[in-house]
Formats: C-alpha cells, structure tokens, sequence
C-alpha cells in the first residue's frame, strides 16, 4: 500500500482511546481483526492507519473518526468514585458497558442543557446540601413534604409510580435517566461534577420497587454532593453509602408513619420479630416499596433481627428476584422514553413543534432512527 492512502494521526490518542474504555490490545485484536504486532506499530506511533483501520479502531472505540484525529488525547472528566467493596476494599474496576454507560449520561446531560437553552429554561441550582451529621429523618422530612411525596400513595401502578418519583427529583434540577448497567453488579449511579446533577438508575432486571429505593439513594449521593457507582449492598462499610441507603428508607418508608401503622403496632405489642410475608407485603404495598425496603426500616427502628433480615435479603436480593418470565420483544420507543426520561424526550418534541430544529436534530436528540419518531410521540402522548 502507497504512503498517501495511511492517514497521519496521534499514537497518544489511539493509546487513549482504548484505555478510556478499559481494554487490552488482545480485546482490540479480537474486535477489529488488526493483528497485534500492526496495533504495536500503530500505538507506538512507528506507523500510522489507513482508513479501513481507523475506521475499525472508531467503531471498537466506541467513538468518531473526528475524535482519533484529535491532536492530542482530549481530557474527559473521571468516571465517579467506586462505591462498590468486597470485604471491605473498594474494587475500582469496571467493565466496558459500565463506563460507556456513564460516557452517554454525560452526553444526554449535555443535550439535555442544549434542549433547555433552546427553550428559554434556565437551569437551576440544586436546592439541598447535606453531611454524614446531618439528621437523616429531617432532611428527608423536607424533601417530603416539598416535593409533596404524599400524593404518590394515591397511585396504584407502580410503573407509574416509578415514573412520577422520577418526574419529582427531575423538578430539583436533576437529570435521571435510565441505564442498560448488565456488568459490575451495579443498581446505579451518580454524577455531581456536570452543571446538572446527573442519576443513573438500572433499566432491566429490576422491580419498579427496587429502582425506586436507587432512584432515592443516589438522590442521596447528589444531597451529599458525593457521587458514585453504586451497588447498595447492605453489607457496605462506606459511611458515605450506609447515610444514601438510610435516607433512601426514610424518605420512602418515614419512621413515623411505618411506627404508626397498626401492623406495626401490633407487632410491638406482641414484642414478634418474625414478620408474617403477607405482613410485609401489605406494608410495601402501602409504601410502594419492596419488603427489603421494610424489613430495612424495620431493622433500623429493631423490630427485627439482624439474622431474620439476612435471611431474607439473601432470598429477595438475588438476580434474578423480580425479572418478567415471559420478557417482551425491545420496542425501541418505549426503551427511548424510559431510559432519557419524560422531560428530556418532551423538550426535544417542542423545540422540533417550534421549529427550533428539525426533524435530523430531533432524531439525533432522540437517538432512534427517523422511521421510530411517530411511535415514540404517541407513546409519551398516551399517559
């Protein structure tokens, strides 16, 4: 092959670009079919790609031809702290789908700032902050009763549910979206260093009830102004991650209500540890959380055993504990809405109403192909 068909380009971006998704040269190999001693040679800088190459590197990159042409690797802002431990030592590693997960929250976050721009939406500054002494029952106490949290026990559906919990922290100046998070047995995550706070919560394999308490626990970290990747395990020693898991209980099962109930109350009465299932559903189901989540809070206020609780969470927290049987085929339009949200895909469907952008952008703004639009209109119009 001529010299003039190889393209100049930065062995330091090449060298980048694989690192930043945390993948060996035999990962490279494998995806792109350049064998190893030509991606040595490319890396090193001794010779430079052609476009079949590069092309192939972009796309195993996970990023633009325009990006590998860069003149010097681009600074990225870190993936948040590891919140996850084993025995008691933070892991500090994630999979490839992990941090393009959290790459594409950081690009929705940045549309999202467009989208409101172009709207005249001021972007707010989020109203709470907090420390591991502030007194988790008042502060949740607040956020209640600003956000007005009573009113979603009215609800029956809990997809609804999920969705106006949603809709309640996106009003504090939070972005929340939906996350394909398969690997590193994450539930979620946070991101406090971008203009808008950013929650990332798990799309599949979850009950609504399970990505509720996320939701509330990584609104935790954002109080905080921590955030993190999370997998909320009970056993965490994080100080950090035991105040989100208990403002996460509180705000969504408050002491004083739980204390108040009368299943409660008899089970005081009877000084009973051992709570009945359908004792606990009946409480979850008024709480719109999973019984982990009571059984939590019963924990907390000691009208449970710590041997009863761990039982329990072993059975209730596998998994595969509340996957649908019968899973559905993808239906891209709803899969669009759950994972940017109601306000994002409603602020993308003005501007192209105001002529704001056309219908490319709104594509582009979407993510999904041109021929799912419609689809995806009626779908956000029949709630």
């Amino acid at each position: 092959m001529v010299e003039k068909d190889k393209i100049p380009v930065n062995s330091k971006v090449l060298i980048w670009a694989r690192e930043s998704i945390a993948q060996t040269k035999n990962y490279v190999v494998e995806k792109t079919g350049i064998n190893l001693r030509r991606l040595n040679q490319l890396e090193s800088g001794e010779k430079h790609p052609n476009l079949d190459e590069l092309k192939l590197l972009a796309k195993a990159y996970k990023r633009t031809l325009a990006i590998l042409l860069l003149l010097e690797p681009p600074k990225e802002k870190p993936l948040p702290k590891d919140r996850r431990t084993i025995d008691s030592k933070e892991i500090g590693n994630f999979h490839e789908k992990t941090i393009l997960a959290v790459r594409k929250a950081r690009a929705f976050t940045q549309s999202l700032i467009e989208l409101k721009t172009e709207a005249g939406i001021s972007i707010a500054k989020f109203p709470y902050s907090a420390t591991l002494e502030t007194d988790i029952e008042e502060i949740a106490q607040k956020i209640r009763f600003d956000l007005n949290l009573n009113e979603v026990r009215e609800l029956d559906n809990m997809n609804d549910i999920l969705d106006t919990y949603i809709e309640k922290v996106e009003s504090l100046g939070v972005a929340v979206f939906q996350m394909s998070l398969t690997q590193d047995k994450l539930r979620g995550f946070s991101i406090v260093d971008e203009e808008i706070p950013i929650i990332g919560i798990k799309r599949g394999g979850e009950k609504a009830t399970s990505k509720i308490f996320t939701l509330f626990h990584e609104l935790g970290h954002v109080i905080l102004n921590t955030g993190g990747l999370c997998d909320l395990s009970i056993k965490t020693v994080s100080e950090i991650e035991k105040w989100c898991n208990a403002f996460a209980a509180e705000i969504l099962v408050p002491a004083s209500d739980l204390l108040s109930s009368q299943i409660v109350q008899n089970y005081i009465l009877s000084k009973n540890k051992i709570w009945a299932k359908k004792d606990l559903i009946e409480l979850s189901n008024f709480f719109h959380v999973g019984p982990l989540a009571i059984l939590r809070s019963l924990l907390t206020n000691k009208l449970t055993t710590s041997k009863y609780y761990n039982e329990k969470h072993e059975v209730w927290n596998k998994p595969t504990f509340g996957r649908s049987k019968n899973p559905e085929g993808r239906n891209i339009a709803k899969e669009t809405i759950k994972e940017k949200g109601r306000s994002y895909i409603s602020l993308a469907f003005s501007a192209y109403d105001k002529n704001r952008i056309d219908i490319k952008d709104l594509s582009d703004f979407l993510g999904i192909k041109l021929s799912y639009i419609p689809k995806t209109r009626e779908l956000l119009n029949s709630r």
